[in-house]
């Protein structure tokens, strides 16, 4: 992506509950394993986020948030935030996945986010590999508004009752603009015209700016009249990012490189709790470099350095849906990955038992396999991110982590020498704990 090639970050997934709570039958709080990132802690004021800064750690609805810092001009590693943001409403559980946050991306996502298509897909490869997770929105999303001050003292929210969160903005009185700056570079551009052009007038003739946005997939426009301020700038008064990035895993690939991870969708980040709407998306290669362990009412999580240019590139993204994200892994890294995974045959819901599984994970830095208990499963689950309940068993993922954190979420499950899900929520009680999506409804 053209502001991260040649570039390394540090990335850190807080701790903190965000929104998106939701009470589950048996009242159990549980929390999606991982996160993407978020702006909408410290956002971006138009122009007031500068190029390469403010990359927020979110996942899927309902996840924390971590600041991404510049990796600087010269490539240093960037330091991390770990600023985290609470605004849900109460509940019993957490997503460790968001929140990706999912309601479709761009390009119809949503008519092609399962890899068969209508085709039975009888086996593939379990993955299990930790990866970093980068998208860019289609325009630049609004994350909120607020009041500005102009340059005689006054407080103004021009946006307000114009756009709201979760909308993106695509255009600038015609101008197309794709991230921040150029949003913020249409406005001053124009509005500095506008000031040239009528100098000698009234300043009671204010310009307004028309801004073509999508809302919910519908096309609007709204007009907005900004604020100068004492810097001699132009201010819309809107919060806005334009990408997000963050650490999931892998579940899944074919034979062919299509690929399935998270086992649920990645969220805009925002208070809207919709899927985030992105034209673009890529997998890059991390090192993890940090476990923190889940401890009743704290989900753990895990932090790693995010290596974003062109040798790090893992794999494209096409798809973000409820049930997952979706894309194609770079031949290279299919070729790898498939030397060393082992291709399981895809169990259906009538085969997936209570009992004894495993999950893949390779959050001890290499891949393993970590005993689980499968303790229920709902075939009819109206969520079907949490087809399954199950428990860690296993003594060295206990010690190691706590359990399921964050950052795990899409770690494969197997029972019987077939692949059967993935892991996709947390116990926030009992880290021990947590709900599984099954693999058919991934497919």
């Amino acid at each position: 992506m053209r502001k991260f090639f040649g570039k390394f970050v540090s990335v850190t997934l807080a701790a903190a509950v965000i929104a998106m709570f939701a009470l589950s039958s048996d009242d159990k709080w549980c929390s999606r394993v991982d996160k993407a990132f978020d702006e909408s802690v410290l956002g971006s004021f138009l122009n007031e986020s500068k190029a390469g800064y403010g990359r927020y750690a979110t996942g899927l609805p309902g996840q924390a948030a971590s600041v991404l810092a510049d990796s600087g001009e010269n490539g240093e590693n960037g330091e991390n935030g770990g600023t985290g943001e609470n605004s849900g409403n109460g509940g019993t559980e957490q997503g460790i996945g968001q929140t990706a946050d999912t309601a479709s991306t761009h390009r119809d996502y949503e008519e092609t986010d399962k890899i068969s298509a209508g085709i039975s897909v009888e086996g593939v490869y379990a993955c299990g590999r930790l990866t970093g997770i980068y998208e860019q929105t289609e325009g630049v999303l609004v994350v909120n508004t607020t009041e500005v001050t102009d340059e005689d003292g006054k407080k103004v929210n021009p946006a307000d009752k114009k756009v709201q969160c979760g909308d993106y903005i695509l255009s600038v009185n015609g101008r197309t603009v794709a991230d921040k700056e150029e949003l913020s570079e249409a406005v001053n551009d124009i509005m500095k015209e506008y000031d040239e052009k009528h100098e000698d007038e009234s300043n009671e003739d204010k310009s307004t700016v028309n801004i073509k946005f999508l809302r919910g997939g519908e096309k609007m426009s709204a007009d907005i009249t900004p604020v100068r301020m004492d810097d001699g700038r132009y201010y819309m008064g809107i919060w806005v990012k334009d990408d997000l990035a963050g650490i999931g895993t892998i579940t899944y690939y074919t034979k062919d490189g299509r690929f399935g991870a998270l086992g649920h969708g990645i969220g805009d980040g925002t208070q809207s709790g919709n899927l985030l709407y992105a034209n673009s998306g890529d997998l890059y290669s991390m090192k993890l470099t940090k476990i923190k362990k889940g401890k009743a009412g704290a989900p753990g999580e895990i932090g790693g350095v995010v290596y974003f240019g062109k040798k790090s590139h893992i794999g494209t993204l096409d798809c973000n849906s409820n049930l997952g994200i979706y894309g194609q892994l770079d031949s290279d890294e299919l070729s790898e990955y498939a030397a060393e995974d082992t291709y399981y045959p895809v169990a259906g819901k009538d085969e997936i038992h209570t009992g004894s599984a495993q999950m893949i994970s390779e959050i001890s830095g290499k891949l393993e396999k970590y005993n689980l208990e499968i303790t229920n499963i709902d075939k009819k689950a109206t969520d079907t991110n949490k087809g399954m309940e199950l428990k860690v068993t296993d003594d060295r993922l206990i010690e190691l982590s706590g359990g399921i954190v964050q950052g795990t979420s899409g770690s494969p499950i197997i029972q019987d020498g077939k692949i059967i899900g993935a892991v996709t929520h947390v116990f926030v009680d009992d880290p021990t704990g947590g709900y599984g999506i099954c693999i058919d409804e991934m497919l």
